[in-house]
């Protein structure tokens, strides 16, 4: 993976998660309980384990090692955001 794919998969990915990340919290929030905390708390922390996934891939320069951490980031996200942040807040907060 080249510096410019590393940085396009990664900015896609984010892209990605911002746009789930705000169709999640507008169907929370025109719900009539609205945004619990738990669920901000499972939304912000997702953008700051794509960053730390982001820096552990930026601070290898190695091809399979870039590969390996992006697809762990992305499955790790995506259980993430099926309900993992949300049970973890849960338990955090109740």
């Amino acid at each position: 993976m080249s510096k410019k794919a590393f940085h396009i998969y990664n900015i896609f990915l984010l892209f990605l998660l911002l746009s789930f990340n705000l169709l999640a919290l507008f169907g929370a929030g025109m719900s009539g309980g609205g945004v619990p905390s738990s669920m901000w708390f499972g939304i912000g922390l997702s953008y700051v384990i794509w960053g730390i996934f982001y820096f552990l891939q930026f601070v290898r320069p190695n091809k399979a090692w870039r590969i390996s951490w992006f697809l762990v980031m992305a499955v790790f996200l995506f259980f993430w955001e099926t309900g993992l942040g949300s049970q973890v807040g849960l338990m955090i907060f109740n």
